[in-house]
């Protein structure tokens, strides 16, 4: 026979401690399953996280090689084309004066007599020299006629017509060569009157008269104002880079409308001394413009072959001198530079590097030399 089942009141009327292990038991599979799923989590493989890349991170550039325009503007001076130094080819005392400064004048026109006493009594001798030999010469003309009547009749010999035709030729050769003297005395003579070569106006009269002036010494300066030209000092390397012809512009200082020249000459540098550069202005019809002016000149020409650089590139690591960082096999490497002329966001830059060299522009900041970087891209 089979027990007879528990009542409701016998099943709750059991002690708590086996309430508790039958709450146990039914916990145990659960229990086991979570440890189950931990295990077969923990034999997957754990994932690392990726280590930093070595090296300080950087920007880089590229060393550009360019021919850059140059621009510069220099003083210089207006000057008249046609001007001169007048002067005496012989010493003496200056006479007289005939023009005052700033005087119009024409060409050939008298502006100073020199006093020489050696010039007057040389004409007065070469001329009395060719009427004697005038004189003479006609005789023997005369005496030649004659002899010549007389050896056609067979009166007078040979030899004795070809002795004063003999003389009379000396005679006339002595006589041309008296004339030529007495020409040159009468030049030297008209040389102690000062004329002007061409029609201007007197710049200056550095010489009063009864003073004694030497040979050369300049006497009276003339210049014709309305052909203009200009003139610029260059240094040895600016005076290389420019060329006749080339095109240039002239501004008064005072301002006002540029106007376009040419380069007319190129002189040469010495020692201590500029190259000059003559300027023909197109047009010297001005009115404002005039001898003497200072200007300016505008210059321009390709340069030479030069390295670029940006100008962030450029650090400067405490020594006095400007440096970059070169790029080589991911290390920094310090070079340093002479820097030049600015170009927008580039500069001109001279020393250790070569075109396609890669400079650092960012991150350089706290960089050493041979420090390793990395590149970001």
């Amino acid at each position: 026979m089979f027990p007879a089942p528990l009542s409701h009141a016998q099943l709750t009327d059991r002690p708590a401690s086996l309430l508790v292990n039958a709450n146990r038991i039914l916990l145990l599979p659960v229990l086991i399953m979570v440890l189950a799923v931990a295990t077969a989590c923990s034999d997957e493989p754990a994932t690392q996280a990726p280590a930093p890349e070595p090296g300080q991170p950087v920007r880089i550039a590229t060393v550009s090689e360019s021919k850059p325009p140059v621009r510069l503007r220099l003083p210089g001076v207006t000057r008249a084309i046609e001007r001169a130094d007048l002067a005496f080819l012989h010493s003496g005392h200056l006479a007289e004066r005939l023009v005052n400064r700033g005087e119009a004048i024409s060409a050939g026109q008298p502006l100073a007599i020199l006093h020489n006493p050696a010039l007057m009594p040389g004409v007065t001798a070469a001329a009395a020299r060719v009427n004697e030999l005038e004189e003479q010469l006609q005789q023997l003309q005369r005496e030649t006629r004659r002899l010549e009547n007389l050896h056609e009749r067979g009166l007078v010999a040979t030899d004795e017509l070809d002795r004063v035709r003999a003389r009379r030729n000396a005679a006339r050769q002595a006589r041309e060569q008296a004339q030529a003297r007495l020409d040159e005395a009468r030049d030297q003579l008209d040389e102690a009157t000062l004329r002007a070569p061409f029609s201007g106006r007197v710049v200056a009269l550095p010489v009063e008269p009864g003073q004694f002036v030497s040979a050369g010494q300049p006497v009276v300066s003339v210049s014709a104002p309305e052909r203009l030209e200009v003139t610029v000092d260059l240094s040895a390397r600016q005076a290389r880079a420019l060329t006749v012809e080339e095109s240039v512009r002239v501004r008064r200082l005072e301002g006002g409308t540029p106007h376009s020249g040419t380069i007319r000459e190129i002189g040469l540098p010495a020692p201590g001394r500029p190259a000059t550069a003559v300027i023909d202005l197109t047009d010297t019809a001005w009115p404002e413009w005039s001898p003497g002016q200072a200007v300016h000149v505008e210059l321009s020409w390709t340069g030479d072959d030069r390295l670029s650089i940006p100008l962030d590139a450029l650090i400067d690591t405490g020594d006095g001198l400007p440096h970059v960082f070169r790029l080589r096999d991911d290390h920094a490497d310090l070079v340093t530079v002479i820097p030049g002329e600015l170009d927008g966001g580039q500069v001109r830059v001279e020393g250790e590097l070569e075109t396609g060299d890669e400079v650092i522009v960012a991150g350089h900041g706290q960089l050493l030399d041979g420090e390793r970087v990395r590149v970001l891209r």
